[in-house]
């Protein structure tokens, strides 16, 4: 998704405007150069005053997603055609419920298709999306707003649009893990970095486990402990001579 800006057309037909407005009203002014630089001016005049009065808007817009493989390309083109149906379809639907779904979902399928764009290899992890579950909740759907539609809602319509009302939640939590799935390999890449960067920190004194520093201050106490009792003992031991040689 990218954003585009587009500008306005009004401030064109503001300076057309001023040059038909003059050769109208005082055809012969732009027959001679000082009235043909003035209408000049003020169609310039208008068009800036029009542009900032008028600026246009922006708009989000669809990246062509180009991975090298024409198939895939064709198949990722056909899944994004899929979702904006999907959309168009969730629009239409007031159910809270399903809306929150199909929202679920359109976004989950966006994020499989960006990174298919990024790393084609994955369409392995994703094909079944791609060729089954993609297609089925665009089915689901139809059938959903036909049922939705009719006039008179009998026990079999309403059956029906319960089951698809209540397996959407299902399906979206599905999307939500192919999406999901597509990074594992990534956060095992992650995590190994980490470890290595760990242990390169480490090794130049740079960086203390929370392991580490715990037991580098559980030996801080023991230390301590030590050398406390051996100053207990020894002074207990002074003390003794010392009465000893008293008594003697």
């Amino acid at each position: 998704m990218k954003k585009v800006h587009l500008k306005s057309a009004i401030p064109i037909y503001i300076a057309a405007a001023v040059w038909l407005l003059a050769g109208l009203v005082f055809p012969k002014l732009l027959m001679k150069l000082p009235g043909l630089i003035g209408t000049i001016v003020v169609s310039v005049a208008g068009y800036v005053v029009g542009s900032k009065l008028f600026p246009g808007r922006d708009i989000t817009v669809e990246e062509k997603i180009q991975t090298g493989d024409a198939q895939l390309d064709r198949d990722i083109a056909d899944g994004r055609a899929r979702l904006e149906r999907l959309k168009a379809a969730n629009a239409e639907i007031p159910h809270p419920g399903i809306t929150n779904d199909l929202d679920r979902m359109t976004k989950a399928g966006e994020q499989i298709f960006r990174e298919l764009g990024r790393d084609p290899r994955k369409v392995t992890l994703v094909r079944r999306f791609m060729n089954y579950y993609l297609p089925t909740a665009e089915k689901l759907m139809e059938q959903y707003k036909l049922l939705s539609a009719a006039e008179v809602k009998g026990e079999n319509i309403q059956s029906a649009m319960q089951r698809i009302e209540s397996s959407m939640g299902m399906i979206a939590d599905a999307f939500t893990k192919c999406a999901d799935n597509l990074f594992k390999d990534d956060e095992m890449d992650i995590d190994a970095e980490i470890k290595v960067m760990q242990t390169m920190l480490s090794g130049d004194s740079l960086y203390e486990s929370p392991v580490n520093s715990i037991r580098r201050a559980a030996n801080h106490s023991a230390d301590t402990d030590t050398v406390q009792q051996c100053a207990f003992t020894t002074h207990h031991y002074r003390r003794s001579r010392t009465w000893q040689t008293t008594s003697n």
